[in-house]
């Protein structure tokens, strides 16, 4: 699940890239693209901008993620669907909604979570000994550390909720299932990296940004640096064009 939400804020899914570029930026590339990240390939019309200063080179990606982040706000909801054990707890849920707020990522859900027993040593047939309901929010929080992207847990609040049991306290569920999801997240390469081709060529993370423009899209602006040369810079956009982007 961590790994969809986040997702939206690395920003390669999107079908439309923004003109807009960071100041002092100039473009270098702008084409209809191949993009794999987290195994959904697409085509996606994406940019970069460049600012070179001495031997460091900086790039801007800046995209549109707006429709990715309805598909992310499905993979929620699939996540939580399969939450569901015979002896255990078993999760529902309502629609989610996902928005960014101040460069986070903040997501709101109705659970409901069961937990259920099938007696001494699973032996018996399963029944429900407590429910817990309630509407959740939670912030996620992007930052770089080292060069490698990562996140952590920001703001978590319940409202509305209803039962209480030594089985099931929905704070403490839902907080064990992200930070357990966090962690996973925060070591997978395949996350805190550069995509390629830019990781080939030495690029890291420098910043990550999200902000909801005044008609309601959301607009990610991820940069990356490295010490390469021109003929690295130019290699990486060959690549870039044969090869596409692969996170």
């Amino acid at each position: 699940m961590m790994r969809f939400l986040i997702a939206a804020i690395i920003m390669l899914l999107s079908a439309n890239a923004l003109a807009q570029a960071p100041a002092g930026y100039e473009k270098i590339y702008d084409a209809p693209t191949r993009v794999n990240l987290g195994g959904r390939p697409v085509i996606a019309d994406i940019e970069f901008h460049e600012q070179r200063e001495g031997g460091e080179t900086r790039l801007a990606l800046v995209t549109d993620v707006t429709e990715f982040v309805v598909e992310t706000e499905q993979d929620l909801k699939n996540w939580i669907a399969n939450r569901r054990n015979e002896c255990g707890e078993r999760w529902k849920s309502g629609e989610p909604r996902i928005n960014f707020p101040d460069n986070a990522i903040r997501f709101s859900i109705y659970l409901e979570i069961e937990y259920w027993t099938c007696g001494l040593r699973g032996q018996g047939d399963p029944s429900r000994l407590a429910q817990e309901t309630g509407s959740v929010a939670v912030t996620l929080i992007p930052y770089v550390e080292d060069g490698k992207l990562q996140a952590r847990l920001g703001a978590f609040t319940l409202s509305e909720q209803t039962g209480l049991s030594k089985y099931l306290p929905l704070e403490f569920v839902v907080r064990r299932a992200l930070t357990q999801e966090l962690e996973k997240l925060n070591d997978n390469p395949k996350f805190y990296r550069a995509p390629q081709p830019l990781l080939d060529e030495g690029f890291v993370y420098e910043g990550i940004s999200a902000t909801k423009t005044a008609d309601g899209r959301i607009v990610i602006t991820a940069l990356y640096r490295g010490d390469v040369s021109q003929t690295a810079r130019d290699r990486m956009l060959r690549t870039l064009r044969t090869r596409g982007v692969t996170q």
